[in-house]
């Protein structure tokens, strides 16, 4: 099976703020209220989340799934790239989906009896560049609409104060703080400042402040990394043990990297020993070690 060389970075990078928000039964209440106003008596027990996780040989995955009250079921994919193939994706994951509902409520296809299914809809949160279209039509991307079968995604894309345009609004901050400072650390903390004043995600953003700090350093290291790997993979000239070489060095070179923050950190003086060794990765030991060197430097 044929698999992206960057799937898996990829994967960690999305498995972070838009999944840990959405984890929470309350967020997809409101998110679903903001689709459907007219859901005035709908409450958090009405809700099932049901994302898939690590279905085919970890390769069938959505970002997220929910059921609301058995009737209808909504797939959510978040994207900060373009990709043309997400009606064709929202297939396969609807498809699970149905397989894995069925099963749940102990019914078959194979019954005489029609199966009793939830109506599914579909929405890509698209927080990259350019006015994208407003719906993505599987018949139409890949049959010119000359085909029977249709699924069609509904595409979220505007900055606004609903909670898929508040994610969008940070995911722009976050990549404008990005470009600007060479840093994941002082990116992290300009990402969560600003989109406090912008009031985006604000009650999340102020309740778990350390784990999105730790997200989004997280995720930048992952882009280093990424972008190193491309420039080594475009090196064609290279033999094929240098190309080893380079990544396994850059392997080696992220204990450096995880000092420098930590460095960097405790001159800052924001954050105490403890919270800068769950940042970075690093042992509280370590860390005091130091923290100790910093101060005898000081002297």
């Amino acid at each position: 099976m044929l698999v992206p060389k960057d799937m898996t970075v990829k994967r960690q990078s999305k498995n972070s703020v838009f999944v840990s928000f959405f984890n929470d039964e309350r967020n997809v209440l409101q998110f679903y209220k903001e689709l459907h106003p007219e859901a005035v008596d709908l409450t958090v027990d009405d809700i099932k989340i049901d994302t898939l996780e690590s279905v085919i040989v970890n390769t069938l995955y959505n970002d997220l799934g929910f059921i609301v009250r058995d009737r209808y079921v909504l797939l959510v994919e978040a994207q900060s790239t373009w990709n043309e193939n997400i009606a064709l994706r929202m297939l396969f994951y609807l498809s699970e989906t149905f397989r894995r509902y069925l099963n749940d409520t102990e019914q078959s296809e194979l019954d005489e009896k029609r199966v009793q299914l939830p109506c599914p809809e579909m929405y890509v949160i698209y927080s990259g560049n350019g006015k994208k279209p407003e719906v993505m039509s599987l018949s139409e991307d890949f049959f010119g609409g000359r085909n029977d079968i249709e699924l069609r995604v509904r595409v979220l894309s505007e900055v606004n104060q609903t909670l898929s345009g508040q994610y969008i609004g940070f995911c722009k901050v976050f990549d404008e703080q990005r470009r600007l400072y060479n840093n994941g650390i002082r990116a992290a903390k300009e990402t969560y400042r600003i989109c406090i004043e912008n009031g985006y995600l604000t009650d999340y953003m102020r309740s778990h402040e350390m784990e999105v700090v730790d997200m989004m350093s997280e995720l930048f290291d992952e882009e280093t990394m990424r972008r190193q790997l491309e420039i080594a993979h475009r090196r064609r000239d290279l033999e094929t043990g240098a190309a080893i070489g380079k990544e396994l060095g850059m392997r080696e070179g992220k204990e450096e990297q995880k000092i420098k923050i930590a460095k960097e950190l405790l001159a800052d003086g924001t954050f105490n020993n403890e919270k800068i060794s769950k940042l970075t990765g690093l042992s509280l030991d370590k860390v005091n070690e130091l923290a100790k060197k910093l101060q005898e430097n000081n002297c």
